[in-house]
């Protein structure tokens, strides 16, 4: 009972601190280009980019940290950052402080491995997926109805939804204060060299320990890079090729996270459990290829649904089911620095997507990315399967080596 209770908070702690991040991020073009601030094309994508970056960079040290001194306190530091950086963003009247806010933002944010640790740690290996599961169901939710209540609030005014996003992020940190309980025995480690987010000695301490989990977080890095650059073009493409409007790209996206939060709240669980978590991951690769494979071929708003559904139920099942193989092929000591580097090559791949995506619907005159995305999925689909990740060794854990 008590295992229950520490997922529900830790569940929700995740939702309501996504939810402020989803408020803000849709309105973050208009409100950068508010007479005050007068961002070009340039800065707003910068500082759209900014908050990724940040994420790369921080998210190992913080996953790293928490391995050392518990879950708790890493999460704490994160939600109360985040509400700052919040307040700035809604209180800023110059454009550098936006992006101070951004980058505040982005380093606080990278705490979320702390949250998949702890997912881990309350977790017993059978039902690890089903676990990232309901991070990953928390993350769409928080998309799906952040960027709904941020624009009804950016009617009252700009400056609205980030200073609501600060409250609600804070209050967060309140309860999760009293009620978040420690999942982690904090480890006094061995005498070693002092880390920092620009150092590269966490990659090479998993390349070292863990590199089956590493290679598993470059897949994911790559997925991500194709996955938001589809993201990207897709919007561009619906208003090209179907007319679309900001109305329907908002219930287009709204759809595709509504049928991924499904997935990975409950049919993740089912899926993992009777063929567990390499077959469940590449199940989704091969759902998200297919797809983009027939999204393309889709004339009428019925077809592209199905299209769309397929896609987002196989983002669904590959985000839980390959960070659960991360969980499961690292030491106890090192979950929180292997998911640090799962979301560190993630929030890399959500920074190189988006701009490789545009320029790529450019150079082909405006054709939907699925086409070069189906093929570079289908690619690393092969990878997944030419590495023998699925069948390689019995039971839910694998072990990779790495040539050379």
């Amino acid at each position: 009972m008590k295992r229950k209770a520490t997922t529900s908070i830790i569940f929700m702690t995740v939702l309501l601190d996504l939810l402020g991040f989803g408020m803000v991020l849709p309105l973050m073009p208009l409100y950068a280009s508010d007479p005050r601030f007068h961002a070009t094309s340039l800065e707003v994508g910068l500082l759209m980019s900014i908050y990724s970056f940040m994420q790369f960079l921080f998210a190992p040290f913080w996953g790293g940290l928490s391995d050392r001194f518990g879950r708790r306190p890493i999460l704490l530091i994160g939600l109360f950052g985040s509400c700052f950086s919040y307040l700035i963003y809604g209180l800023s009247q110059s454009l550098w402080l936006l992006f101070v806010a951004r980058a505040m933002a982005g380093i606080m944010g990278a705490n979320i491995a702390a949250a998949q640790a702890a997912m881990a740690d309350i977790t017993p290996p059978e039902k690890r997926t089903h676990a990232m599961g309901l991070i990953g169901a928390a993350f769409s939710l928080g998309f799906v109805l952040g960027p709904a209540f941020g624009g009804f609030l950016s009617g009252y005014s700009l400056e609205m939804a980030p200073l609501v996003a600060a409250l609600i992020t804070g209050l967060n940190g309140v309860v999760a204060l009293f009620l978040l309980p420690e999942s982690h025995l904090a480890t006094t480690p061995k005498v070693e060299t002092r880390r920092h987010p620009f150092s590269g000695d966490l990659w090479k301490e998993a390349l070292r320990t863990s590199p089956g989990a590493l290679y598993i977080c470059l897949l994911m890095g790559g997925f991500i890079t194709l996955f938001s650059a589809f993201e990207v073009t897709l919007p561009l493409w619906g208003k090209m090729e179907h007319g679309w409007n900001m109305r329907t790209i908002g219930w287009v996206f709204a759809f595709v996270g509504v049928v991924a939060a499904l997935f990975q709240g409950g049919v993740v669980r089912r899926l993992a459990a009777k063929i567990g978590e390499k077959r469940t991951a590449a199940t989704g690769i091969f759902f998200v290829a297919m797809g983009l494979a027939l999204l393309n071929n889709m004339g009428d708003i019925f077809g592209i649904g199905i299209s769309l559904a397929f896609i987002a139920a196989g983002a669904g099942l590959v985000h839980p089911g390959l960070s659960s193989l991360v969980s499961l092929n690292s030491d106890t000591e090192k979950q929180g620095m292997m998911l640090g580097l799962f979301q560190s090559l993630s929030a890399l791949g959500r920074v190189l997507g988006p701009a490789s995506g545009g320029v790529l619907f450019d150079m082909m005159n405006g054709k939907l990315f699925a086409e070069v995305a189906f093929g570079m999925i289908g690619i690393f689909g092969l990878l997944f399967l030419a590495r023998k990740v699925i069948h390689d060794a019995p039971g839910r854990t694998f072990q990779v080596v790495l040539p050379g």
